[in-house]
């Protein structure tokens, strides 16, 4: 799925619009893997102030970066095709969420994967919607293209209030706010089947993680039967590694302009449209990136090796996870300093006084800490 697929689900989330038919769920208390109550209801039939709480929550887990808090997850199939997790979570659509049996089998089976010592609440929603056709300027038509129909699964924690001090009307006193038990925004989740294409697919898993670096591995084998794929983060400090260990293994090529090169290339490449629908970068396209930034064919097996040792030989990295597209971030200990990506080229390396340093014009107005230098005024006096 891609960002106007998931905003066109997140948008129907609000008290006029949406078709959600049903909503189930229990709180489980998590040291002792136990489930206190359960939810089990028409959506419809719930308060109105309930449904709105309920719409923010389902809302947040389909919020965030694709890539980095959402993944398009495969799920695995055997050697003959079939999958176990797929044909459970069909049956769990299909049921539209009115199989208590079926219910209380997904419950316990979240409860042993899933990993948590605090209490939680496992959410589930089943949504029927009639998708419109819509023009090649994105303008919908009346006609419904097909109906799409999923389910949403939340895991959210629950936590004890922060205590405080409240009115007590009764009493007419300010004391001790009585502490209750909170549901706190989805910790995970995950959309099932995905809306690709604006349409069905059975065969992937939208999964939703509110902290990139616990995505809860386990969860994602055991209920949605899918492979946990690289984070944007992941992918990053991947690249990272493998320029710094070429720089490092070949002598003679400044950091700054490999770095400034590299980020250079992969701009050029994205605004020319070199690549497909997803811009990735393999073994080959980084030997083209080092290639680009002045490195010799002799270099090369250095570049592929170090690939292969970080990333895998057949890897492919998501170019959206690597560029910076506004700024280059230059860091010492002792200072920081940010250029746009477009002005880049204006930072020199130089040799000054036996010392190398980077070199910046002052040929405009400068800014520190909010009080303004005027350079322009001053070139032009002298």
């Amino acid at each position: 799925m891609n960002n106007s697929e998931v905003l066109e689900l997140r948008k129907r989330f609000k008290k006029t619009s949406n078709t959600i038919t049903r909503i189930s769920g229990c709180y489980v208390i998590g040291m002792e893997r136990r489930i206190q109550t359960t939810i089990d209801a028409s959506f419809s039939d719930l308060d109105e102030s309930e449904q709105f709480k309920y719409l923010d929550l389902f809302k947040k887990g389909l919020s965030g970066v694709i890539g980095k808090n959402l993944m398009n997850l495969p799920i695995k199939s055997a050697e003959d095709g079939s999958s176990k997790a797929r044909t459970e979570l069909l049956a769990l659509k299909n049921s539209e969420l009115k199989n208590k049996d079926m219910l209380d089998g997904f419950y316990r089976k979240v409860i042993d994967t899933y990993h948590s010592v605090g209490n939680y609440l496992i959410l589930l929603i089943h949504d029927v919607y009639d998708v419109l056709n819509k023009t090649s300027d994105s303008i919908k038509l009346d006609e419904s293209e097909e109906t799409y129909t999923y389910v949403l699964c939340l895991i959210c924690p629950v936590n004890l209030a922060k205590p405080a001090l409240s009115y007590h009307e009764d009493a007419n006193i300010i004391g001790n706010r009585e502490r209750d038990w909170v549901v706190d925004m989805p910790d995970i989740g995950f959309l099932y089947p995905s809306f690709n294409d604006r349409s069905t697919d059975v065969n992937e898993v939208l999964y939703y993680c509110k902290d990139p670096d616990e995505m809860h591995s386990e969860f994602i084998d055991g209920i949605i039967g899918c492979k946990e794929e690289k984070t944007i983060i992941e992918e990053k400090e991947m690249f990272n590694t493998i320029v710094e260990e070429v720089i490092n293994d070949v002598p003679g090529f400044d950091t700054f302009e490999v770095v400034r090169s590299i980020n250079s290339q992969l701009n050029d490449m994205i605004e020319n449209k070199v690549f497909g629908d997803t811009p990735v970068i393999n073994k080959e396209g980084m030997k083209d990136l080092f290639k680009g930034s002045g490195f010799a064919e002799e270099h090369m097996p250095v570049v592929e090796k170090k690939f292969e040792e970080v990333a895998g030989e057949d890897s492919e990295i998501r170019v959206d996870s690597v560029r910076e597209k506004k700024n280059l971030d230059i860091k010492s200990d002792n200072m920081q300093i940010k250029v746009k990506t477009e002005a880049a080229d204006m930072v020199e390396i130089r040799v000054i006084d036996g010392r190398k340093c980077l070199v910046i014009p002052m040929d405009s107005d400068v800014e520190v800490n909010g009080i303004v230098k005027r350079i322009v005024e001053e070139l032009e006096n002298s």
